[in-house]
Parts: structure tokens; C-alpha cells; sequence
């Protein structure tokens, strides 16, 4: 079988899920994930529990590269993005998710194991060789989480205040125009599809409605 770039398997799956051909799409995937096996294996050998932290054992990384490249398999069920940068951005989730649960597996069967709690990191110690990287790793994810969440928050903010300011503009082609901008995520194009007007026109609607959009908007403040 002839070799295929990603982007021509990616795009092979997204159509024959689209067109219901499930096995068609179970091949393509397939042949994607062997496509991306290296990448898989140097995503689990560059894997850090915090930064600068320990990863995967060496001895360990065939393993967990396994566990990770059946987990890119089954990612199937839920991708349906044509863009390679997507794809090989959810990779690099998923093989991360696998390493950190590849770990907790690990240290679950060594606590398991006679005399596996002698193992330890400090001389006097009592953690198993993996309770202080996934202690930090936990501790980064939680502060990668939070981050997340005030980003969010602060999004939905300032959308809701741009929605509240774009309802009082009282010109109702600007108004128009903008909602349809930064309500609807439209493009410009498909605006001047959807109100059958020129792009030239959308453009200077669009631009006029920022200036009283940026008007309001500072009368609220102040």
C-alpha cells in the first residue's frame, strides 16, 4: 500500500465518517496512527511529570508507548478535525494522559509489590519512586486548571460585555454587521453572503460599527 501523508488519511477519515463508511474511516485512522508512531514514542521519551522532572523510566518507555499508541487508536471515536495541527495536538494530549496514568499504574503495582515501599526517593522516605513526580505533576495540572478556568471566566466577560454594547449601537447595519461578526464567529464573506451585500460593503460597515461599538463601550467605563 502505497504511503499517504496525514493530511490526505485525515482528511480520507473525516469523509468516510461523514459519509457513514466506518470501516473505511477504522483504516484510515490506522494507518495515521502508524504514520505518527515515532512521534508517539518521542512524545513518551520527552514526557515530564513537572518541568524539569523525571519522566517515564527508560526501561519503561516501549510499554508506555504501547498503552499510548492503542489510547491514539481509539481517539478515533471522537476526532473529526480535517486540520493536521489539531490532530497532532490531541496526539500529544492523549500520549500525555497515558504516560501520567501509565505512572499512577505503576505505582499502584509497586505499592502492591513485597518490599516496593523500600524504594524510595529520600533515604528516609516513604513515597514509591513515582509519588513525587505525580505529586507535582497533580499540583501543575490543578494550577494549569485554575489558570484555565480565570481565562474562561474573563472571556465570557468581556464577550458579554462586547454582546451588551453591540445591542445599544442604534444603526441597525452596524448592529447588524457586528453581531453577526463577533456573535456568530461569520466570516466576512459569509456575512456578505448572508445579507447579500458586497465585502467592501461589510468591511466599512463593520468598521464604522467598531467606532460606536468603542464609544459606548467607554462611556460604560467611565
Amino acid at each position: 500500500m502505497p504511503f499517504e501523508p496525514d493530511h490526505v488519511l485525515l482528511g480520507k477519515f473525516v469523509d468516510a465518517h461523514e459519509r457513514g463508511d466506518l470501516a473505511d474511516a477504522a483504516e484510515y485512522w490506522e494507518r495515521l496512527a502508524v504514520n505518527n508512531f515515532d512521534r508517539v514514542k518521542n512524545t513518551v521519551k520527552g514526557f515530564r511529570f513537572s518541568a524539569g522532572g523525571p519522566g517515564i523510566p527508560p526501561d519503561e518507555h516501549g510499554s508506555a508507548a504501547s498503552e499510548a499508541f492503542l489510547r491514539v487508536i481509539a481517539m478515533s471515536a471522537a476526532f473529526r478535525k480535517r486540520e493536521t495541527g489539531r490532530f497532532y495536538a490531541a496526539l500529544a494530549t492523549c500520549v500525555e494522559n497515558a504516560c501520567r496514568d501509565f505512572g499512577r499504574k505503576e505505582l499502584r503495582h509497586q505499592k502492591r509489590s513485597a518490599g516496593s515501599l523500600d524504594r524510595t526517593y529520600e533515604p528516609d522516605g516513604e513515597a514509591g519512586p513515582f509519588d513525587a513526580a505525580l505529586a507535582a505533576y497533580d499540583a501543575d495540572l490543578r494550577r494549569q486548571t485554575e489558570e484555565a478556568l480565570e481565562a474562561e471566566a474573563a472571556r465570557q466577560e468581556a464577550e458579554g460585555l462586547v454582546a451588551w454594547g453591540i445591542a445599544r449601537i442604534k444603526n441597525d447595519t452596524y448592529r447588524e454587521v457586528l453581531e453577526l461578526t463577533y456573535l456568530h464567529k461569520l466570516s466576512g464573506e459569509a456575512i456578505a453572503d448572508r445579507l447579500a451585500i458586497s465585502l467592501d460593503n461589510v468591511y466599512q460597515r463593520r468598521r464604522r460599527g467598531i467606532l460606536e461599538l468603542d464609544r459606548i463601550l467607554r462611556e460604560h467605563r467611565s
